[in-house]
């Protein structure tokens, strides 16, 4: 695709309302002005997350797709080798502990950092779902959403034709994403698709309840941040204490992470756990140096439903 054209087509369709400007966590630490990139202005693009905020609040353009183009142009990057040998953005390891999954009523979508960097989710996933009654088994033709920056060069045709393909292979039963982001892309491609918190907000009866009460802090990530209400509920549900207000962004690894985990690290101080609804946010806040222990809320399922066997494979675990 020539990212040019797709630059300036994208620019010309925004009015400088400012909305991508107010919802950048970015911005908020000094960060990149994704207005002022909509406007023609330049700007250090390393600060930019990609988090995709900027574009979830604007209904006119696509803001993260700009500053995506123009970072894949300023770097140079390209469709890797290893989506080309493996389906995936990152090259997977395995899956362990082996999770047992039963039945096929939902196809449940990994996704590449599951897959890459916490590999033990599926198995809590598979303990949650059982815990409900839910018969779940993995998508059979899973490859990457190709939300990542590398993408950016193929044609919005040819991205549309692997999210289409996944779908497809669903044979009609829903798909819930452990990635907010996964199931964000295979919605915009018109797929039946839904991220784990809005599953289990759906089927918040058929919940196992913590018979002693744990306090948590509730991260749901820049990509799951419209689901905050539900993810509540089910925490709530389930027998969990919230105990922090506002909720942010953890900065994955750009320039302005350690500033945003700071952030979220003194809002969360207090709870038991933080629980996130991304695979990426738990990666960043189990590498966090004297950080709180976080878990997924999958785990969370499957811890009460009594079995914490993943997270005795994080890096931080609950003293």
């Amino acid at each position: 695709m020539d990212l040019t054209e797709e630059i300036e087509r994208l620019r010309v369709r925004c009015i400088g309302c400012a909305k991508c400007s107010n919802a950048c966590p970015s911005m908020e630490k000094g960060g990149m002005d994704p207005m002022e990139i909509m406007m023609g202005g330049e700007a250090d693009l390393s600060t930019c997350i990609t988090c995709g905020n900027c574009t979830r609040v604007c209904h006119r353009t696509d803001p993260c797709a700009v500053i995506k183009d123009m970072i894949a142009m300023e770097r140079d990057i390209h469709v890797s080798q290893t989506f080309r040998d493996t389906g995936f953005a990152m090259e997977p390891v395995e899956i362990s502990p082996a999770p047992e999954w039963g039945g096929d009523d939902i196809m449940v979508m990994l996704g590449c950092t599951v897959r890459s960097l916490t590999p033990y989710l599926p198995y809590a996933m598979a303990v949650a779902m059982r815990s409900m009654g839910v018969g779940a088994s993995v998508l059979p033709e899973e490859t990457c959403c190709l939300h990542p920056t590398q993408f950016r060069e193929m044609q919005e045709i040819e991205r549309r034709s692997y999210r289409s393909a996944m779908g497809r292979s669903a044979g009609g039963k829903r798909i819930v994403a452990l990635c907010p982001g996964c199931s964000e892309e295979l919605r915009g491609a018109m797929v039946d698709a839904e991220h784990v918190i809005q599953f289990l907000a759906a089927n918040i009866d058929r919940l196992p309840k913590f018979e002693t009460p744990i306090k948590v802090a509730m991260e749901p990530g820049c990509s799951a941040l419209p689901y905050r209400k539900e993810m509540r509920a089910v925490l709530e549900a389930m027998g969990c204490t919230v105990t922090n207000r506002d909720f942010g962004c953890c900065g994955k690894r750009n320039a302005l992470a350690p500033e945003l985990m700071e952030d979220r690290e003194r809002e969360c101080a207090g709870a038991d756990w933080i629980v996130v609804g991304c695979p990426l946010c738990l990666d960043r806040y189990d590498d966090q140096e004297g950080g709180l222990p976080a878990m997924h809320i999958a785990e969370l399922v499957a811890l009460a439903a009594g079995d914490g066997t993943t997270l005795d494979l994080h890096r931080i675990r609950k003293q």
